[in-house]
């Protein structure tokens, strides 16, 4: 019987001083820059991720 292959986990973010956090109890994902500051809220994890790309680019 062959078995169940887990997904692939995604891969680690570059360590950029930006953080993406998930805000508790809504959709939105957070950028904060290194000194704790809000960047940007978007809709989806990768639209964050993207933001933090062109920032670090």
């Amino acid at each position: 019987m062959p078995t169940k292959q887990k997904p692939e986990a995604p891969a680690p973010e570059p360590q950029t001083g930006y953080t993406i956090k998930k805000r508790h109890g809504y959709r939105d994902w957070m950028v904060i820059d290194p000194q704790g500051e809000l960047v940007c809220l978007t809709v989806y994890k990768r639209g964050a991720a993207e933001v933090v790309r062109r920032l670090t680019s």
